[in-house]
């Protein structure tokens, strides 16, 4: 079943309450928007960030990074951001 929402001045919309309920959207959930063509596909950012998790441990791995490594460079990063 598909359902009509309206995009308000500033772009905004509300998803249906039907939609959130099923795949847990709460008030204060992110989500990921993309252009797919001529669709717009969204989904709970949570689980992009799982997406990417897997990709860089997997990539950790192939390279033979440390976990003690890869904090050692997200403190130097987090400095060289921060400061």
């Amino acid at each position: 079943m598909a359902d009509v929402i309206k995009v308000t001045s500033k772009g905004q919309i509300t998803l249906p309450v039907a939609i959130r309920n099923a795949i847990g959207i709460k008030d204060d959930s992110y989500l990921v928007v993309e252009q797919v063509g001529e669709y717009v596909l969204m989904k709970k950012a949570e689980l992009r960030m799982k997406e990417i998790q897997g990709i860089l441990k997997n990539d950790s791995k192939r390279k033979k990074i440390t976990r003690k490594e890869l904090l050692d460079a997200l403190k130097k990063a987090q400095k060289r951001v921060w400061n």
